[in-house]
């Protein structure tokens, strides 16, 4: 947790808001704890554009609307949470981070966008953890160790 809080603008992979958002049994707790720092302003947080289309596909294709319902408020309305649309500037740096490391091209732009925006990197992807980035990359597995971590989803509201 020292690790997020020293830096005060994070980039958030997919992956956590998902574990987030579904109560992952195994992940949830530490992306719990990042999102209730989120929430209560003690850093910004931002997702990418490309996270929107990521955190959508599985419930759409499940005709899981209440799932849908949830993700949408969530985007749309989490405290001290921001989409970050893709620009021509970011395509640009993700072909070149993509170049210089052999990312998938998701991957790619969400440094990009970390980069671009002056952001650590928050995700749960080893091969990402192992690369030499132009950012930050904080690895999820730390907060799991925390002692206190709310419960995955505490302080979002359900959908109504």
């Amino acid at each position: 947790m020292a690790t997020v809080k020293k830096h005060q603008r994070v980039l958030i992979d997919t992956n956590i808001a998902i574990y987030f958002l579904e109560n992952n049994p195994v992940f949830g707790q530490g992306a719990g704890e990042l999102f209730q720092m989120v929430e209560a302003g003690k850093i910004r947080a931002y997702l990418s554009v490309i996270s929107v289309t990521e955190l959508l596909v599985k419930p759409l294709r499940a005709g899981n609307e209440e799932l849908v319902e949830k993700i949408t408020l969530f985007i749309n309305y989490f405290p001290n949470l921001e989409v970050i649309d893709l620009t021509r500037d970011i395509a640009v740096r993700a072909a070149e981070v993509r170049a210089a490391t052999n990312l998938k091209v998701p991957d790619a732009i969400l440094v990009a966008t970390a980069a671009t925006t002056d952001c650590a990197l928050i995700g749960n992807d080893r091969e990402c953890a192992k690369k030499n980035l132009a950012v930050p990359y904080i690895y999820l597995e730390e907060f799991l160790t925390s002692p206190a971590a709310p419960p995955p989803g505490a302080g979002f509201p359900a959908p109504t």
